[in-house]
């Protein structure tokens, strides 16, 4: 008989120092990291993988990823990723994360929406078109709630702008997600908030960024604890990403 269990894929993950930051606990971008890399393995095991859907001409890419981290866990910890589709809309596909540590506690949780991406005309696919599964078998999501809109910061905000480097592109050709996590990181760190240690990421992507474009990014803070992010095409001023971060160790 099929169960929930049946679509909940795990996979441990044993920290490296290259995972750590500079407190030597590991980092929100690598926890993200660990997540995404359970979810490829996941796909593929269910049979809708970048290898199947390479020769339909289709791409996973990420259109939005959260991560609440309730503990860092530190150098040498092995983890347990548990990863587990949740539901499909029109272009939409949710997939959500659980973090273990060795006594089975939660160490952080994380959802996050995919779509397929048309690689010849760089437009997304109906979901329908690619992916089915019985939805009403897989297990629960992993937030209870669902998560508060996201808001930009006034155009006013402190800013920096960046350029976007080769090292940050991957091999769809555009800047990879998780740089997104770190250039967020690296600009609270810039204006003293805290980048080093964040304890809650979610951004959602607009449109992709190319090496070479420079890309403004502003802050401000929420009144709640958090930190709005927004990133912008220096050029065309449109909209990259939208982000809410909280910085500082889980409570």
């Amino acid at each position: 008989m099929t169960t929930s269990d049946s679509y909940l894929f795990e996979q441990d993950k044993t920290v490296q120092l290259y995972h750590t930051g500079p407190a030597g606990e590991c980092t929100i971008t690598s926890l993200c990291r660990f997540a995404q890399e359970s979810a490829g393995r996941h796909a593929e095991r269910l049979g809708f993988g970048m290898t199947r859907l390479g020769r339909l001409g289709i791409a996973w890419v990420l259109r939005e990823q959260a991560m609440q981290v309730l503990r860092f866990p530190i150098l040498g910890e092995t983890l347990r990723v548990q990863t587990w589709p949740t539901r499909a809309e029109r272009l939409l596909c949710h997939r959500d994360f659980r973090i273990l540590d060795g006594e089975g506690r939660v160490v952080a949780l994380g959802t996050s929406a995919w779509f397929g991406l048309d690689l010849e005309s760089r437009r997304p696919r109906k979901a329908e078109s690619f992916f089915s599964l019985p939805w009403d078998l897989l297990p629960a999501p992993a937030f209870g709630e669902p998560l508060s809109e996201l808001e930009a910061p006034a155009e006013t905000a402190p800013s920096e702008s960046r350029v976007v480097r080769v090292s940050d592109i991957d091999a769809l050709g555009h800047m990879n997600n998780l740089r997104y996590v770190d250039w967020v990181a690296d600009h609270l760190e810039l204006f003293g908030i805290g980048g080093r240690c964040v304890r809650f990421v979610r951004i959602r992507h607009a449109r992709e960024v190319m090496a070479g474009d420079g890309v403004v990014i502003r802050h401000e803070a929420d009144g709640q604890g958090g930190v709005r992010v927004a990133m912008s095409g220096e050029e065309h001023g449109r909209e990259v990403c939208l982000a809410r971060v909280v910085p500082g160790a889980p409570d």
